[in-house]
């Protein structure tokens, strides 16, 4: 266990060292530098929403990607890097290749994932906030604006309390918020839930995996 827990510490170390010299919003130039990946990877990561960004609007460095999505993207390639392989003629069809699709699926039911396995997923989401979240701490956890936040809470679809002139959230309804269909049902999802929505059925696609090589 130690042994783990040393390997990790190293490994976080090395991200943190890497990634220092970046500003904690990164173009995409930055992005493929820092990660040692290129052109085409880099736009497979970001338009299929597995790292996700906010689009300036501008026409020049259109890609803004905060330095800790690019941190989670290099653990996990670490561990799983199966996971961010593209698609089967991705290299082999570019610059002609389409920008990847919008995930098939964009919302969870009974019938593509085990409602236990998604409330395990949201709670280690959850795990590093406090137990009051702000506005702008569950902006960050769910991708969508501190302005579509704050009136999910002005209009009573996230359950919220007031101590002026902030808005807090407990982390249990902000649990049952993610769990609820209310939030499951948005249409317009941001890049961040379809991506959230993607690694749930990944992980419990490797669980069912595990299970039936027992």
């Amino acid at each position: 266990m130690k042994k783990t827990s040393s390997l990790q510490d190293a490994k976080e170390q090395q991200i943190r060292k890497l990634l220092a010299p970046y500003p904690d919003s990164m173009c995409r130039s930055e992005f493929r530098e820092a990660c040692h990946i290129g052109t085409r990877t880099s736009l497979y990561l970001l338009h299929s929403g597995l790292v996700p960004f906010v689009h300036s609007g501008k026409k020049t460095q259109p890609y803004q990607i905060a330095k800790a999505d690019v941190a989670a993207y290099l653990r996990r390639r670490e561990s799983d890097p199966e996971y961010y392989t593209p698609p089967s003629g991705w290299y082999k069809n570019f610059p002609k290749h389409k920008v990847p699709p919008a995930p098939a699926v964009r919302r969870l039911d009974d019938k593509t994932v085990d409602r236990k396995s998604v409330r395990r997923y949201f709670e280690e989401q959850l795990a590093p906030y406090p137990d009051l979240l702000t506005v702008a701490q569950i902006s960050e956890l769910t991708g969508y604006s501190r302005n579509v936040v704050s009136r999910w809470c002005c209009t009573g679809r996230l359950k919220a309390f007031t101590h002026q002139p902030k808005i807090y959230v407990p982390k249990l309804w902000m649990l049952d918020f993610l769990l609820s269909e209310e939030y499951n049902a948005i249409t317009r999802k941001c890049r961040k839930h379809c991506s959230m929505i993607q690694e749930i059925l990944w992980l419990e696609h490797k669980r069912l995996s595990s299970v039936g090589n027992v």
